[in-house]
């Protein structure tokens, strides 16, 4: 049986990566005894719509893998391309699943979504497409998510994969160097490395009201050594050169991340990798430095006290929340520091236009009401970074409303509500896809070319009314303005993550310096 897969392009990016679903699934269809698969990545230079139109032509599965909620309008063009020229079942995977029964209701070229993780769901559903019963007994396959003849909808989720271990993450992978290769992993001339993704590490335990890992299994799974070894040298095999380990919280576990720094030193690998400030220190730093590690990205996300108690950035009691908040100022600037100290480059991560707490009197445990965070707030915290932590890199994201985080999916959330544009109703899918969005009504700002600064923020992306185009453009302006200084004054330059396109039109220039020029605010009017 011939089965497709198909990888969506990103319209948007601020860095580079790349989508791990198209040969994990590939993986795990080839395990199961079904080898004619073929991946159509679509951000390959060398494949165009008519290949895809050409592969689905005679095949019997189709699958859309590793999608992201704002890609939904490209998922919704590809699919209808597909649907147009092939009778077989059209099934979408990824996060763009979550939350999107208006997508799925307003889509009836779609056999069904997928939501959960792929690779056991992916062979129950080629099996039963194979014996020709997929229709009547997708019921059966957890994570299958469609409408049924009577207009009812069947949502479950599937099953977090316990063994990570048998499936080859490089299967008949294409290394798209403009896509995949990162500017942070360089050698000693200055010459980009071919660079890889590699997971060995699965599952999050905390509960971050804007990130949509929050509503999944708390579960933490890791690659055996020798698996995760397996996979390097196949990563090798290909020509890479350096790793950036796409998990969710790389030191969750101590020693499990100790050996396979080591395993990622004996492999002869230069690596990086993201974690949580308060699962990290300065032997763990220090210890990665040591195997390699190039590399190392924190999710700061705020510094205010009142925001990063807001957003459930910490887990335990209101108390307990609020104690670690008062200290998380504290422990950014050490491990930052610690950072510099061991030659690792750093990167620092603030999100714009986030909800705040506000304490009864006296009382700093005690929520009675929550504001949006302020220009103030948000510039605190940006100036913050740049002062104490002095940063290589620094990347502002906007809050956007992502399903499957509580931020969208959770009704009368007490402090999201403030800065949520549906206000006390879900941000689902269909706020992602504009001929959804348009027949049910929903209200999505259109949001300004500025936001586009913003880690790529586009047109159809629900996000926080805690801004405007002029707080967006100010707060950039205001950053430039002192990373500008800063140089001036004979201190490091800090890069931004900035979007490459605005590079290329010149809406964000650089000198040979580091410091940064924008364009007025009305140039952006036309992204």
């Amino acid at each position: 049986m011939k089965i497709v897969i198909v990888g969506v392009p990103l319209k948007h990016r601020s860095f580079n990566g790349a989508n791990k679903a198209l040969p994990v699934l590939a993986s795990s269809l080839a395990l199961a005894g079904f080898n004619d698969v073929i991946q159509l990545d679509l951000e390959r230079p060398d494949l165009s719509e008519n290949d895809l139109v050409r592969e689905v032509k005679d095949t019997e599965l189709i699958l859309f893998a590793g999608c992201m909620t704002p890609q939904w309008p490209e998922i919704d063009n590809l699919t209808q391309l597909v649907a147009r020229h092939s009778s077989a079942p059209i099934i979408v995977g990824g996060y763009a699943t979550k939350g999107a029964k208006d997508i799925l209701c307003e889509s009836s070229h779609l056999a069904a979504l997928f939501d959960g993780e792929g690779e056991e769901g992916v062979v129950e559903i080629a099996k039963e497409v194979a014996r020709g019963s997929f229709n009547t007994l997708r019921s059966s396959i957890r994570g299958v998510c469609f409408i049924d003849k009577s207009g009812d909808y069947h949502h479950s989720t599937a099953k977090t994969v316990a063994d990570l271990d048998p499936y080859n993450q490089s299967f008949n992978f294409v290394h798209i160097p403009a896509i995949h290769n990162m500017d942070i992993f360089r050698a000693k001339d200055g010459r980009v490395l071919e660079t890889g993704q590699v997971y060995d590490q699965r599952g999050c335990p905390y509960n971050c009201g804007f990130c949509n890992k929050s509503t999944e299994s708390g579960s933490i799974r890791w690659l055996g050594d020798e698996a995760f070894r397996e996979q390097l040298r196949l990563q090798k095999a290909k020509g890479i050169e350096a790793v950036y380990l796409d998990v969710d919280t790389a030191t969750i576990n101590r020693s499990n991340f100790l050996r396979h720094a080591q395993i990622l030193k004996e492999e002869g690998l230069v690596w990086g990798t993201n974690t949580r400030i308060d699962a990290i220190d300065s032997a763990l730093i220090q210890s990665a430095v040591d195997c390699g590690c190039a590399y190392m990205f924190f999710g700061v996300e705020h510094i205010v006290p009142e925001v990063v108690v807001a957003v459930g950035k910490f887990n335990g009691t209101m108390h307990s929340q609020c104690s670690q908040a008062r200290h998380y100022p504290g422990s950014v600037r050490r491990v930052f520091g610690e950072m510099k100290r061991a030659g690792l480059p750093s990167s620092y991560f603030i999100i714009l236009g986030l909800p705040a707490v506000e304490f009864e009197t006296g009382v700093t445990h005690k929520p009675i009401s929550y504001r949006p965070a302020t220009f103030e707030d948000d510039m605190w915290a940006i100036g913050f970074g740049l002062d104490e932590c002095e940063p290589d890199f620094l990347n502002l994201n906007l809050l956007r409303f992502m399903p499957g985080s509580i931020a969208a999916d959770q009704a009368d959330h007490p402090a999201f509500d403030c800065v949520r544009p549906s206000g006390n109703k879900p941000i689902t899918g269909g706020y992602f896809l504009p001929r959804v969005a348009k027949k049910r009504g929903y209200a999505v700002p259109n949001n300004h070319g500025v936001y586009r600064l913003c880690e790529s923020v586009g047109h159809n992306q629900p996000a926080t009314t805690a801004v405007d185009a002029e707080r967006v453009y100010e707060t950039i302006r205001q950053t430039t303005g002192w990373i500008n200084a800063r140089i001036d004054a004979g201190r490091k330059p800090t890069t931004l993550f900035v979007d490459r396109q605005l590079m290329e039109l010149g809406l964000v220039s650089r000198d040979d310096e580091g410091r940064y020029s924008l364009a007025p605010l009305h140039e952006f009017d036309s992204l």
